[in-house]
């Protein structure tokens, strides 16, 4: 992407599973939430032409969302009687360890990390709050805001919630045993994995409705792009 206009593919790895659900990069790896039978996957990209799979941890049920923060890896995972949260030790790389888990009451779809605090996006069960500063993982707070809890990012105190249709729902965490939903800007589509923000804006993946972006300042759209297909997962 050194071109931004002109994008080209340098290599490719497979993993396992039907899905790569979520991705997160931390120094020279790339952190893969692989599915449904693929775990956590590990891959050494210092070669980017040369991706290599160093390390794995399976998981018992379907890696969806991962956040890699101080040389942990938290995977938000759906099983058939609810979620959990996993949290590995993935400070070396290639031997991925699971140091603590949490079990969530909806299905985990996503996390974000943040000062201490993992927020999972917890489908019909809203968003969950998580003390990770020690194991094991504890839940200290939780918000239902309206429709179901797809996607996650934390900035400044605020969390920010792909909605599915009930667009994008914004949450005060500065308290985060109290958390508290503070505005929401709906959305054409379903505003599902794809939340990142950046210098005021969030940027949504929203389905059917393409890119959105709005600015958190004044909870207002500002702009959006269409897109060929559905628009899930994002990055700024």
């Amino acid at each position: 992407v050194s071109d931004p206009a002109a994008p080209i593919e340098v290599a490719f790895l497979d993993t396992p599973g039907q899905v790569a659900r979520d991705v997160a990069v931390s120094g020279s790896y790339v952190y893969v939430a692989a599915g449904d039978v693929g775990g956590l996957r590990v891959i050494d990209v210092s070669t980017p032409s040369n991706p290599v799979e160093v390390g794995f941890l399976d998981t018992p049920g379907w890696a969806s969302g991962i956040a890699v923060d101080g040389g942990y890896a938290y995977v938000a995972e759906l099983g058939s009687s609810g979620g959990s949260l996993r949290v590995i030790d993935v400070s070396t790389p290639s031997a991925p360890v699971e140091v603590g888990s949490v079990d969530t009451p909806g299905w985990a779809r996503a996390v974000a990390v943040d000062g201490g605090y993992a927020y999972v996006a917890d489908d019909s069960a809203g968003l969950r709050v998580i003390d990770v500063s020690s194991m094991p993982p504890v839940e200290v707070g939780f918000v239902d805001p309206p429709g179901y809890a797809w996607g996650i990012a934390v900035s400044a105190g605020y969390a920010y919630v792909g909605g599915d249709t009930a667009g994008l729902r914004v949450v005060d965490v500065s308290t985060p045993s109290a958390p508290v939903e503070v505005g929401f800007v709906d959305t054409p589509g379903r505003a599902l994995s794809g939340v990142a923000v950046a210098a005021g804006f969030a940027y949504l993946g929203d389905g059917s409705g393409g890119l959105r972006v709005i600015d958190v300042s004044r909870m207002v759209e500002v702009s959006f792009l269409e897109s060929p297909g559905a628009a899930d997962a994002i990055a700024v």
